[in-house]
Protein backbone atom coordinates (compact mmCIF):
# COMPACT_ATOMS: atom_id res chain seq x y z
CA UNK A 1 0.00 0.00 0.00
CA UNK A 2 1.38 3.38 -0.78
CA UNK A 3 0.65 6.90 -0.64
CA UNK A 4 1.71 8.69 -3.92
CA UNK A 5 -0.10 12.38 -2.73
CA UNK A 6 1.78 15.54 -2.25
CA UNK A 7 3.81 15.53 0.94
CA UNK A 8 2.65 19.25 1.48
CA UNK A 9 -1.06 18.42 0.87
CA UNK A 10 -3.01 18.03 4.46
CA UNK A 11 -2.64 14.33 5.41
CA UNK A 12 -6.20 13.78 5.37
CA UNK A 13 -6.33 14.56 1.86
CA UNK A 14 -4.23 12.38 -0.05
CA UNK A 15 -6.15 9.34 -0.88
CA UNK A 16 -2.80 6.92 0.02
CA UNK A 17 -3.02 7.92 3.69
CA UNK A 18 -7.16 6.71 3.67
CA UNK A 19 -6.05 3.91 2.76
CA UNK A 20 -3.21 3.18 5.06
CA UNK A 21 -5.27 4.47 8.26
CA UNK A 22 -8.35 1.90 6.90
CA UNK A 23 -5.97 -0.96 6.91
CA UNK A 24 -4.13 0.27 10.58
CA UNK A 25 -7.95 0.84 11.72
CA UNK A 26 -9.03 -2.77 10.39
CA UNK A 27 -6.14 -4.43 11.77
CA UNK A 28 -4.32 -5.23 8.78
CA UNK A 29 -1.04 -3.22 9.39
CA UNK A 30 1.71 -3.62 12.37
CA UNK A 31 3.75 -0.87 11.10
CA UNK A 32 4.29 1.68 8.49
CA UNK A 33 7.74 2.00 6.77
CA UNK A 34 8.61 5.23 4.87
CA UNK A 35 11.42 6.61 3.05
CA UNK A 36 11.56 9.59 5.70
CA UNK A 37 9.09 10.51 8.56
CA UNK A 38 7.75 13.71 6.51
CA UNK A 39 6.33 10.93 4.38
CA UNK A 40 3.94 10.69 6.97
CA UNK A 41 3.37 14.23 7.38
CA UNK A 42 5.49 17.17 5.97
CA UNK A 43 4.26 20.11 8.40
CA UNK A 44 5.45 19.96 11.94
CA UNK A 45 1.71 20.34 13.76
CA UNK A 46 0.59 17.46 10.86
CA UNK A 47 3.37 14.93 11.93
CA UNK A 48 2.74 15.71 15.66
CA UNK A 49 -1.23 14.25 14.76
CA UNK A 50 0.04 11.31 13.11
CA UNK A 51 2.25 10.33 15.23
CA UNK A 52 0.38 10.67 18.23
CA UNK A 53 -2.74 8.56 15.95
CA UNK A 54 0.36 5.96 15.48
CA UNK A 55 1.47 5.60 18.66
CA UNK A 56 -2.11 4.71 20.25
CA UNK A 57 -2.10 2.20 17.66
CA UNK A 58 1.19 0.66 18.79
CA UNK A 59 2.37 1.00 15.46
CA UNK A 60 5.94 0.98 14.19
CA UNK A 61 7.61 3.37 12.30
CA UNK A 62 10.64 3.25 10.45
CA UNK A 63 12.30 5.60 7.99
CA UNK A 64 14.93 4.03 6.00
CA UNK A 65 16.65 7.83 5.87
CA UNK A 66 15.33 9.81 8.50
CA UNK A 67 17.42 12.87 7.81
CA UNK A 68 16.97 12.78 3.85
CA UNK A 69 13.96 14.93 4.02
CA UNK A 70 12.76 16.67 7.26
CA UNK A 71 9.46 17.92 8.22
CA UNK A 72 8.48 21.64 6.35
CA UNK A 73 8.39 23.85 9.71
CA UNK A 74 10.36 23.66 12.87
CA UNK A 75 8.04 24.32 16.07
CA UNK A 76 8.54 27.63 16.28
CA UNK A 77 7.26 27.85 12.72
CA UNK A 78 4.50 26.09 13.46
CA UNK A 79 2.88 28.74 15.89
CA UNK A 80 3.05 31.57 13.83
Amino acid sequence: MTDTGPLDQDTELRPGWARIRAAVEGGRVAGIIVPAFAHIAYRWHDWNTQRSWLLDRKLFVIATDPTALVTGLEPEGARS
